[in-house]
């Protein structure tokens, strides 16, 4: 699945990168969560209403978004 590969290359830049001090535009975050979204936005729109896709229940019981938090937090 195209969503889990691009969620586990950002948690791989952050295991591998730990002590890299770069600003987050100078890695390939944000286009992988650009490309997480893009899949987020396709999945809603082929969906029928009330449905919940395969992505977005991958995001919700993997707390992704409180992972993105922690980290984004931590890169201050």
């Amino acid at each position: 699945e195209d969503f889990v590969y691009h969620w586990k290359a950002i948690t791989h830049y952050y295991i591998e990168t730990s002590d890299d001090k770069a600003p987050v535009t100078d890695t390939n975050i944000p286009s992988h969560l650009e490309q997480m979204l893009d899949i987020l936005v396709q999945e809603e729109n082929e969906r029928e209403s009330g449905e919940t896709g395969p992505c977005m229940e991958y995001l919700l019981h993997h707390k992704i978004l409180e992972t993105l938090y922690t980290l984004g937090k931590a890169d201050v």
